[in-house]
């Protein structure tokens, strides 16, 4: 009897993780697209084969569309060639490192330069954003 219990709580587990839910503000046609974008992206990049800009572009945005901490709508990125930009606000100097670290980390990318400002209003109310 445990064992069938086990056996039914892992496949039940398997299922769960294998469900792909759409990222916040995405309706359910956009999602497919772009994971199967993201995923030519990735395999190109995997078997050695340059990434075009915009390729790049998607993978690092959708890097930053999984950190859950990070509000990735108000960050824009730029690509020239793998060396990427960041512009827009977080709202903490952690939420701004950390999506820096989240960029570096991507396969194919060679710098980051990090122009996000902290924008301490969303998170304490003030009106002052400033650039760190």
């Amino acid at each position: 009897m445990k064992v069938s219990l086990w056996c039914f709580a892992i496949v039940l587990g398997l299922y769960a993780c294998s469900r792909e839910e759409p990222a916040v503000g995405q309706t359910k046609a956009q999602p497919q697209t772009r994971i199967d974008e993201t995923r030519q992206a990735e395999k190109a990049s995997d078997a050695g084969k340059p990434l075009s800009d915009s390729s790049l572009t998607q993978i690092v945005r959708s890097a930053l569309e999984s950190e859950s901490s990070l509000d990735a709508r108000k960050i824009d990125v730029e690509n020239n060639k793998g060396n990427i930009q960041l512009h827009g606000s977080v709202e903490s100097s952690e939420q701004r490192e950390k999506a820096g670290r989240i960029v570096g980390a991507v396969g194919g990318v060679r710098s980051v330069q990090n122009d996000l400002t902290v924008d301490e209003s969303a998170a304490t109310g003030s009106t002052v954003p400033r650039k760190e």
